[in-house]
């Protein structure tokens, strides 16, 4: 009786185990809501991010939108996620973020209250690339991502945004070469820099810049007369000039892509 007991046990514990793995798994990519989920993905990144066409993507970008981003930190409403876009996926033509996504690597997930279909989840890697004028595009960093998708008036739209492990290629490591700049130059960029999430200070040391950000210390090196880069970090630092030739502000890049624009104050 003991033995039957358990065995009964078991058949159920396993036929539950597999109720929810079908009731709760990924579907298909011949499926409606893959291809579905797929077209959205291709007007949101291959409009928007790649083509900086974003009023294609207006419709579908959820008002209360949340982007979690592990490297240049969170946008919490659409107007900041298009803001963040504009300046800093879509204001370099000569230097263009592209991302391309691993398709082989999509999974789409749906979402029932009640049996009624409300929503969807996407996980899926991407990478990403610059394409510079009279060069071929190159890799600069690889990423997973996971988007929450809401049906709202027959309408699919992205709500919640999780992009993170960001990984450089280590055969696309780019090597630059120090230059030496006159003091006068090196003291136009001495001075304070803050944003919204960010207060630096920067200084001479040598033939080179010092930047302290709260515990952190960095020296920066001259690749051209406003340019700098680190030999311990995939980042770049460039001061922008005014009409009045003033320096305004460091924009940050790592990889090649804006990650933050620190204005001088």
């Amino acid at each position: 009786m003991k033995n039957k007991s358990a065995s009964k046990t078991t058949l159920l514990l396993l036929i539950a185990i597999f109720l929810f793995k079908s009731g709760n798994s990924q579907v298909e990519p011949s499926s409606e809501l893959y291809q579905n989920i797929k077209k959205i993905d291709s007007i949101l990144f291959e409009n928007g991010f790649n083509k900086c066409v974003l009023s294609d993507m207006e419709d579908y970008i959820s008002e209360d939108l949340e982007f979690y981003h592990d490297q240049s930190g969170p946008s919490t409403t659409k107007k900041d996620f298009f803001k963040a876009l504009q300046q800093n996926i879509c204001s370099n033509p000569n230097m263009k973020p592209i991302r391309k996504l691993i398709e082989s690597s999509v999974e789409v997930y749906p979402l029932y209250n009640n049996g009624v279909l409300y929503g969807a989840i996407q996980n899926g890697l991407h990478e990403f690339y610059i394409k510079e004028i009279n060069k071929e595009v190159y890799l600069t960093s690889a990423a997973t991502f996971t988007h929450l998708y809401i049906l709202k008036n027959e309408t699919w739209q992205l709500k919640r945004v999780l992009s993170y492990n960001h990984k450089q290629p280590k055969q696309e490591i780019r090597e630059h070469t120090a230059i030496s700049l006159a003091d006068n130059i090196l003291a136009e960029y001495v001075g304070e820099y803050k944003s919204t999430t960010t207060s630096v200070s920067i200084s001479k040391k040598e033939n080179a810049l010092q930047m302290v950000s709260g515990e952190m210390q960095l020296i920066i090196q001259p690749m051209s007369q406003n340019l700098f880069f680190s030999t311990e970090a995939p980042l770049t630092f460039e001061f922008i000039k005014n009409a009045e030739a003033k320096i305004i502000k460091m924009v940050v890049r790592e990889n090649g892509q804006v990650v933050e624009e620190i204005e001088r104050i």
